[in-house]
This record gives structure tokens, sequence and C-alpha cells, in this order.
């Protein structure tokens, strides 16, 4: 489903409404909307990209907030990939990336800090400073001149917000992730939750909220290995939180 089809007729419907001048306007329905689509990543962990950084010779660290357009939420549990490729013959050498923190490095290699051995970097920290989010490789890269080096780095991301009416939910660099597409339409039932506080109907509101519930325990059932428990958990109480102040909803308050 595309942007304008969530918020235009996905909302029509879920709240028999197809005002959007007056209490459910068009500017309210599209925040409700985006606001779905990060608390169905957030319950989910659905939204998973690889992204992929050129490496420079000589240098250690990565702005992993840059690579990720500010949306790094974490990593992922798979390793990360150092891939390099003879420029000449397009050969491909790939090998996995080991994760420690600082003061193991600062204990197993003393002096990376100063004087960093060089070659091929085979474990990786990850460094916040000053609210910037970095990765760090050591040794440093010694990328050579018939060689272009590439790390391979899995996370978890919160979606971009969609703004323009073709964009589909849970798209990177305009790729939807289709394997998410039958379940946009939760997007609008939780949307239209927030939406019906606005008129005040607390029995709306629970309704909508199940029906979002439902679709994620639906996904994550899905996307569970098979055998286990194979109970779903909601991470949030909705149901608790429908008496939320109106005016909370329209100003963002983080806390709805």
């Amino acid at each position: 489903m595309t942007f304008a089809e969530l918020y235009g007729e996905a909302l029509h419907h879920e709240l028999g409404s197809a005002d959007v001048t007056e209490l459910f306007t068009t500017v309210r329905r599209k925040a409700a909307i985006n606001r779905a689509q990060r608390e169905f990543a957030r319950l989910t962990q659905c939204f998973v990209v690889e992204l992929v950084q050129p490496i420079t010779l000589g240098v250690a660290r990565y702005d992993l907030d840059a690579l990720s357009s500010n949306l790094f939420v974490n990593f992922m549990a798979r390793p990360l990939r150092l891939v390099r490729t003879t420029t000449a013959t397009g050969a491909i050498m790939e090998s996995r990336l080991t994760r420690h923190d600082e003061a193991w490095l600062d204990a197993e290699r003393g002096g990376w800090r100063d004087t960093p051995g060089s070659g091929v970097s085979d474990v990786w920290a990850f460094n916040v400073d000053g609210g910037t989010n970095s990765i760090l490789l050591n040794p440093l890269p010694a990328v050579s001149a018939p060689e272009t080096w590439a790390l391979h780095v899995p996370v978890l991301l919160n979606p971009p917000d969609l703004a323009a009416d073709s964009d589909v939910p849970f798209s990177w660099e305009g790729n939807p992730q289709m394997a998410i597409e039958p379940f946009h339409w939760a997007l609008a039932h939780f949307a239209a939750s927030l939406l019906e506080r606005l008129r005040k109907d607390t029995q709306a509101v629970e309704g909508q909220l199940s029906l979002f519930g439902a679709y994620v325990q639906d996904f994550k059932t899905q996307r569970r290995p098979r055998g286990g428990d194979q109970r779903v958990r909601q991470a949030r109480d909705y149901l608790r939180r429908v008496r939320t102040p109106t005016s909370a909803i329209v100003q963002g308050d983080p806390r709805v």
C-alpha cells in the first residue's frame, strides 16, 4: 500500500469518516501513519537492513549515524563482513569480523589508539561519543591500490518517515520490503486508535489497538523459528494508555 492509500482510503474506512479538513485533518492522518510505522517496527523488529560502508586506507572510525541516516537502533546477531574486491579481476575475498569492546582492545592490543598496526581488519568495536554512534576497526585498514574494501553491517533501523504520496512503508533507498506488505493495514489500525482519541471514543480506541496487536502477533508468529515456545507476548500494554489526554496526541507527546 502507498502512503496516500493508508492516510486516505484505509483511514476513511477505519474511522468511518472522509473528513480531512476539520478533526481528522490530512496533517494529523499522515503523522499518525508515520507513528504507526515506527511502532510496528519497534514491536516486531522487522526493519532490518544491511548497510554497506566503503573502507578508506588508514581510516578506522566510521560514522554509523551518517551511514544509517540517523535511523540506527541496534546491531543484528549476524557478524559484520569485510568484503575485499580486486578491481582488475573482480575477485572477491570475504572475512567476518569479531566484535569486542574498547576495553578488550586496550588489554589485548595495547597502543591501538595512538599507534595502531595496519593490515586486514579482523575486530570491530561500537563507540558512542557525544551522541554519535561509530564503528571502530582494528587493525587499521591497509587498503591496497588494486583493491576496494567495503564493510557490510546488518542493523535494525527505524523506518524512514513516509513523505510522498507514492511512498511505500518499510522502504529503504526506494526499495520496499514486500514481505511486510500484507501487514500494511496494521498501520491504519494504530493510526485510527490515535485519531479516535480526538473524538474521545474509548471503545473505538480499544478496538483499533486490539486489531493492531493481532497484526503484530501474527507477524511475529510467522517469523518465529518452528519449535520451542510459540507464545507471543505484547511488548506494550496499549489498553492501559487509551485515556491519555487528547492534547498529548495532538502535540506529539513521546509517551503516547
